[in-house]
Parts: structure tokens; C-alpha cells; sequence
């Protein structure tokens, strides 16, 4: 009987790209048992290949828009071209940046603070300085850059009815799950693929973007670093991030069995 393990990445399997040598035992452990690992991510697919593609077998990218296991693509939507213009306008319109993510490059506009933010973060990816939107690959996803949090709100306001915003504060981003599809959609559509029984199906999570997830997973385990509105929502709160929270949580449910480093 096959079971499928869905991880999202910042915050909750990694900090940046470290991800703890207990988290790495575990999943190492969990693929041995032959359950099937997925990583679900706001993340794009050049970035998940580069930097994590040793710990699963399959990932969810770009906020529940493109799915793949090995080279098999699994699920597809890149974001309409008329919705895109209109998320570049209202954030614009609110004073903010906006960069939008194919699944080889990324797109940049808006002022260069925003601009320096992101290049900083993302260092080994190419990215364009557009002050229009113009035909380049498909978008999958986009972030967005604010000033401060009463802009972040504002931008909030004007994307609220076709986007969820999972801001990483303190830092002034934010990744954008742009509807009707998100992680949870992905998660149910990957299942339904690979036929595993909903009840066998795992997400760990930290974020809002994550309840998306946790609205369609068997069992939801939250990270003990996880916002307030995660925890409640979810089945299990297992430890932060660097207690073992990974470990801990796949023993709780026996997925693997208890072991020390």
C-alpha cells in the first residue's frame, strides 16, 4: 500500500538551503521504506532541481502549479497572461515590486531596491530587469517586494480576491499563490496520478500558503516554527524546524521508526 509524504521547503525541511542532518537521516529512511517523497513548494522548478533534488522523488513548484516525479510532468497551469498584467499593475499601483518566475528564469519589475532585494537572494538565478510585461517562457509563479507592512497590506487588499500572500517577514517579500489552483489542488491532483489513498498522504508545513495543503492531506503535521493559524488547522504540531521537527513527526505517525543520530 503506497504512502506519499509532502514537504514544504522554507521553514519547514530547510532554512535556506540547509536542511537538518536530522531531517536528511529521516527522509533518507522514509524513501529506503519505499514511501513516495514529494517536496511542495511556492519555490520554482529550476531552483528545487538545483538545490533539492537529492531529497525527493518528485515536487510540487511554484505554489501548486507545476508538479513533476523524475523527468514525468505530472501537472501544469501556468498563469494566464491577462492576470499576470493585472497583478503587475496592482502592485505597481500600490508602490511595490514584482517577479515573476518561469521555469528557467525570472522577471523583475518595479524600483531597484526591490530589484537589488531580490538579487541578492537569488543569486545563482538569471534575472531580467522588465519594466513591461513581454513574451518570455511560462509563468508560474510570482513574489512580491514591499516598503513596509502598511504596504504590504495595501498590496494585500488589491490581490486578495485572486491571490494568497505568504509574507516572509521580517524580510520585505512575500510568495504569491495565484487561484483557483495551490498547493492543496497540486497535492490531490499528484495522489489521484499515482494512486495513493488520500489517508495515506502526509504534508508538513510552516506557512499560510501550506493551508492549502493541509486542506487536502490525509494527516497534517505542523511545524512547531509554524504561524498560529497552521497549528490550529493541523493533526499534529510536531517540533521547530532545528529540534527535529521532521524526525519527530514522521515517528509520531510510524512512518519511520525512532533512531539517534
Amino acid at each position: 500500500m503506497k504512502h506519499a509524504v509532502f514537504f514544504d521547503i522554507d521553514g519547514t525541511l530547510a532554512i535556506r538551503r540547509m536542511v537538518p542532518e536530522s531531517a536528511v537521516k529521516a527522509i533518507r529512511m522514509l524513501r529506503e521504506n519505499g514511501t513516495i517523497v514529494f517536496i511542495c513548494t511556492g519555490r520554482n522548478a529550476s531552483y528545487v532541481r538545483r538545490h533539492f533534488q537529492a531529497y525527493a522523488d518528485g515536487f510540487i513548484c511554484a505554489n501548486g502549479r507545476y508538479a513533476f516525479l523524475e523527468e514525468r510532468i505530472l501537472y501544469d497551469h501556468p498563469i494566464e497572461e491577462t492576470l499576470l498584467e493585472t497583478a503587475r499593475k496592482d502592485v505597481l499601483t500600490c508602490g511595490g515590486g514584482i517577479i515573476f518566475f518561469g521555469n528557467r528564469n525570472a522577471y523583475y519589475t518595479g524600483d531597484n531596491e526591490g530589484f537589488s532585494r531580490f538579487k541578492s537572494a537569488h543569486t545563482d538565478e538569471p534575472i531580467e530587469f522588465l519594466n513591461f510585461l513581454k513574451e518570455t517562457e511560462p509563468i508560474y509563479t510570482f513574489d512580491i517586494f514591499f516598503h513596509s507592512e502598511e504596504e504590504l497590506a495595501l498590496i494585500q487588499k488589491h490581490l486578495q480576491n485572486y491571490c494568497l500572500l505568504n509574507p516572509h517577514l521580517p524580510w520585505p517579500t512575500a510568495d504569491v499563490t495565484v487561484f483557483p489552483y495551490d498547493k492543496g489542488t497540486a497535492l490531490s491532483a499528484v495522489c489521484q496520478t499515482l494512486e495513493i489513498d488520500k489517508d495515506h498522504s502526509y504534508a508538513f508545513g510552516d506557512g499560510h500558503n501550506d493551508l492549502c495543503m493541509f486542506r487536502e492531506a490525509g494527516h497534517n503535521i505542523a511545524m512547531g516554527n509554524a504561524v498560529p493559524e497552521l497549528k490550529e488547522s493541523a493533526e499534529f504540531v510536531t517540533s521547530s524546524i532545528l529540534e527535529d521537527g521532521i524526525k519527530n513527526g514522521l515517528i509520531h505517525f510510524g512512518l519511520i521508526p525512532p533512531f539517534g543520530l
